[in-house]
């Protein structure tokens, strides 16, 4: 920090008298000194006021300090009005309007992140702090980037980043990067959490941003392409997409209703996909059998989510035995 001294304001009075030469003509010179950072032409705040008086005769400096402070007060106010000392507080109305720049936009992002943690879709991301989750999380690496990967209308299932980070920033920084574009970034396995307990860890500060892609990016960069090793031409994928554009409003029960229609035709085309879509679809409508069913057709093809699904689920049912799948799989090369 720096400091200028300026001429502020000059006035004229003619009621003093020069001890030099007599005269009444004297000019009064306000001076300010001000803090500035940098850039001295943008006052920070101005920190000393002065008056000289001279006069217009002799030039001759008339003694200030004998001045009545009430004569000293009444000059001061003429030379310092508040309203012209205003533009010598920019730095500190520059500061005060950022501030509340930033606090505005930090109350707006977190506005919507309510918003999208109580209406979450496909391809959201969170910012998610592990250690209220899992306890065997090490304290320098507590935060891991989480993606929605499907809805129905209890439940969301989120996968996480391979990665753990010391500091929230390197979660942006990945997005910004590009990274999450990766194949690999995310793991495969799926969180699967009610809506509500969603909506508690964001109260919680567990989930403490969400953000939506627009036009497929973040930060101005890409985060969302079509999945190239997806083979488009196999039966059932394009039933087990549009299936999945219907769940997008699962909040619906007509939507829900086609969803289910689409993934069923998926499922009997043989689409792994969609037969574990159908599965966790009816397993949120509280049709266990049905989706134990349906997620073992598609584990038995060797489905890794498919399995974790069954062996996660099948203590659900009396009928199922992991054992007996375990054997299954074995039996069929996996």
């Amino acid at each position: 920090m720096e400091y200028k001294e300026i001429e502020f304001k000059k006035i004229t009075i003619d009621h003093l008298t020069c001890q030099s030469c007599s005269s009444k003509q004297h000019r009064v010179i306000g001076k300010l000194t001000y803090l500035y950072f940098f850039i001295e032409s943008i006052p920070f705040v101005p920190v000393k006021k002065s008056i000289n008086i001279v006069c217009d005769n002799c030039d001759s400096a008339f003694d200030v300090d004998s001045l009545s402070s009430s004569a000293y007060k009444t000059l001061s106010k003429k030379l310092f009005k508040f309203y012209a000392l205003i533009p010598m507080y920019t730095g500190v109305i520059m500061i005060l309007l950022a501030l509340s720049y930033w606090q505005y936009d930090k109350y707006q992002v977190n506005i919507l992140s309510k918003e999208y943690i109580e209406s979450p879709k496909v391809n959201d991301f969170y910012y998610i702090n592990q250690t209220s989750i899992n306890d065997k999380i090490p304290p320098n690496k507590k935060y891991v980037l989480g993606k929605v990967v499907s809805l129905t209308p209890n439940t969301v299932s989120l996968v996480f980043s391979r990665y753990l980070f010391e500091n929230k920033s390197s979660l942006a920084n990945d997005i910004q990067g590009a990274k999450v574009i990766d194949a690999e970034y995310f793991n495969k396995k799926h969180h699967v959490f009610t809506r509500e307990k969603l909506i508690n860890f964001y109260q919680n500060e567990t989930v403490l941003l969400v953000l939506r892609p627009k036009n497929s990016k973040l930060f101005g960069t890409i985060v969302l392409t079509s999945n190239i090793s997806v083979n488009r031409q196999e039966k059932g994928y394009r039933e087990n997409r549009i299936g999945l554009s219907f769940m997008l409003d699962a909040d619906n029960k007509a939507s829900l209703e086609d969803a289910e229609r689409f993934f069923l035709e998926s499922a009997n085309k043989g689409y792994v996909q969609g037969q574990l879509n159908l599965a966790r679809l009816y397993l949120d409508t509280n049709k266990i059998n049905l989706a134990l069913e349906w997620s073992k057709i598609a584990a038995l093809k060797g489905y890794d989510l498919a399995i974790e699904f069954y062996t996660q689920h099948c203590s659900s049912s009396e009928d199922c035995d992991v054992a007996a799948f375990n054997a299954e799989l074995i039996e069929a090369g996996f």
